[in-house]
Order: C-alpha cells, then sequence, then structure tokens
C-alpha cells in the first residue's frame, strides 16, 4: 500500500476577507491496483495534454475533473483530506494557538520525569514556537492527516486486502523544498507528535480481523529492550495510567522505513494526487462548477467528523458551515464508502 500526501493552496492570510481555503490530502492505493490505476491514468492524462508534460489540477475543466473523478472511483482507492480557511486564521490567531500546543507539551513535566524525555520535548516546544505560521498550520494539518491514514487505511483494508498492511509506504510532495527541509519538518514535527499520539491512544483495531501482516512488521517487538524502555518512558511522559497494555505500534517505524520526498513530475500517484488535491481546493474556493466535483464523496470514507480545521476554536476543528462549504459539504458527504464490510 502507498501514501501519497500533497497539499494545495498557500496557507496564506488572504488579503480580503473572503474565505479562502488551503488543504492536505491523501491519496490510499492498495499495490495490487496500483498498476492497472497508473495505466488508465496515464491514457487520460495524455490525452489531456497537447504537449506532453505534467498535467496540474488547476489546469483541468470540469468534464475532465468528473473524469477523473470516475476514473479513482472504479477502484478501491480512497482520499482523506483537511482543510482550513485561511481567512479565519490570521497572524495573531495561528500565534496563539501554536503558543497553546507548545505550551501544552511540557504542561505535564516535572523534575521527576526521565531527562531524555524532559529534553525531548522541550525541544519539540521550542521547534513549535519557531516555526512560521504558514509551515505550521501545514505541518500541524498534516499530523492530523497522518493519524487519520494511519487508523482509516488499517480499518479499512485489514477488512479487504489485510496482506496490503505488511508494507506500507509514504510518498510525499515536496514542492519547493529540498529533501532537507522536509526531511527536517518530519522528524522535528510529524514523527514525535505521531508517536506521542500513539503513546497517548493505541490504533483502533477490529476484533477477530487478520492483522498477522501489520503486527509481523509495525508492533513492537516484545524482545526489543530499548523500545520496551522508549514506550515507557513516552507513557510516563504523558501520563499514561494503563503503563500495562500492550506496547502496540511502532509509529517511527511506519512513518520512516519507506518514505520519500518527491517531485509530482517523476511521481504517477504524486500527479493523481495533486489534481484530486486541486479540485476539491477549488471546489471549496467556489473556482470549479457542481458537475465537476460532484461525485468527490465516492473517494471518501464515510464519517462524521468534520475534516475542516479552525484554529480560532478551542479544540482546532469548527462545526460551522457557511458559504461554499455549506453548499458542497453534504455533496461530499454523498456516496461514502462504508468502512466496515457488512456480511
Amino acid at each position: 500500500m502507498r501514501i501519497f500526501i500533497d497539499e494545495a493552496g498557500p496557507f496564506v492570510v488572504p488579503p480580503s476577507a473572503q474565505s479562502l481555503f488551503s488543504l492536505v490530502l491523501a491519496l490510499v492505493i492498495p499495490s495490487r491496483v496500483e498498476g492497472e490505476l497508473f495505466a488508465e491514468f496515464s491514457q487520460l492524462r495524455d490525452g489531456w495534454s497537447s504537449q506532453g508534460g505534467e498535467v496540474k489540477g488547476s489546469k483541468l475543466d470540469e468534464p475532465q475533473a468528473a473524469q477523473l473523478i470516475e476514473l479513482a472511483s472504479r477502484y478501491d482507492v480512497f482520499v482523506n483530506f483537511f482543510a482550513t480557511d485561511m481567512a479565519t486564521n490570521d497572524h495573531a490567531v495561528v500565534s496563539a494557538y501554536k503558543s497553546r500546543q507548545a505550551d501544552a507539551i511540557t504542561a505535564g513535566l516535572t523534575p521527576e520525569h526521565n531527562p531524555k524525555i524532559t529534553a525531548q520535548l522541550r525541544g519539540l516546544a521550542d521547534a513549535i514556537r519557531r516555526m512560521p505560521n504558514q509551515l505550521f498550520l501545514q505541518a500541524f494539518l498534516t499530523i492530523d492527516l497522518v493519524l487519520k491514514v494511519i487508523e482509516d487505511s488499517t480499518l479499512y483494508y485489514v477488512q479487504r486486502v489485510p496482506a496490503e498492511l505488511g508494507s506500507i509506504a509514504w510518498v510525499i510532495d515536496r514542492k519547493d523544498r529540498t529533501i532537507t527541509e522536509m526531511e527536517d519538518i518530519w522528524s522535528t514535527l510529524v514523527l514525535p507528535m505521531s508517536e506521542s499520539h500513539f503513546a497517548k491512544t493505541p490504533l483502533p483495531c477490529l476484533i477477530g480481523a487478520d492483522y498477522s501482516q501489520f503486527d509481523a512488521h509495525y508492533k513492537i517487538d516484545a524482545n526489543d529492550q530499548e523500545m520496551i524502555r522508549h514506550v515507557k518512558w513516552m507513557r510516563e511522559a504523558y501520563g499514561v495510567e494503563d503503563v500495562d497494555r500492550p506496547l502496540g505500534l511502532n509509529s517511527t517505524l511506519l512513518l520512516s522505513e519507506q518514505r520519500q520526498f518527491s517531485d509530482s513530475a517523476g511521481s504517477l500517484g504524486l500527479q493523481l494526487a495533486d489534481m484530486l488535491a486541486a479540485i476539491l481546493r477549488r471546489t471549496l474556493n467556489d473556482r470549479l462548477q457542481a458537475p465537476g466535483w460532484k461525485n468527490f464523496g465516492r473517494l471518501l470514507i464515510a464519517d462524521k467528523r468534520t475534516p475542516f480545521l479552525q484554529f480560532g476554536e478551542p479544540d482546532g476543528r469548527s462545526q460551522k458551515m457557511h458559504g461554499q462549504v455549506e453548499k458542497v459539504w453534504p455533496a461530499l458527504k454523498t456516496g461514502n464508502k462504508e468502512m466496515l464490510v457488512r456480511h
């Protein structure tokens, strides 16, 4: 299984008060359908390009966008995304939210905590405070996206193709950033925040499902004394009371072993993710008419939780729908994939 991650929008406050969304999107593709899907996608894409080269989603018209959604929805792939309206995220709002996040990381530390964990958490808090607001927003949406992809992909495919969970690869569009910059973002923020999440919140699993492939590769080895000590430190640092529960997921291995930062020009998966992300952003910003996006919901898994984040809210999540989103959201919840297989 490969997960392609891309972003759409600059994550900067617009000059006017008009709503303007930016988002991050993940396209999850099981390896068994990748070859056939990419062959069809290449044929479709090449038919749109008169001069060859990469076709950007920002240039697709409504019929082309509808064709792309129809093609992807014929395969057992799915999309996760998180979006935020940059008109509601001015400098003061984001800076305050960033400060709260940094403070929360070290709020529970005491002199009794392990010095190594204390230093790690303080370093993480300092890294968050230093981040430019634009990069902070994108990084935090990406963290939420990564966590949701892990939860959804494991639960979805363990019921359908459990062998896919034995090899999970991440391909991230680096845009105009260097590999070093992307590695720094992931090692500084995405990896430690993901690790802390799973230290506090075990990965949801389906009772009776076949997790043998997943466990064999990504479950913490009970004989790895160094990892056992690390898990103990993490649970201590985050105040996890159930210290005797199973060791759980090696999230660092899952997110690092097969991860690459690539240019979309050389990756069909990133090109497809780029087009879907652009279609969705144009939809949310009322720059694409309904015939182009009306079936986008067929690529999403049914979920009652909102993918729209508002950093002025205490928990970062906004249940308020207004303007274009109020019109689009019901359509995005139509025709969704069911998470659970019905027997």
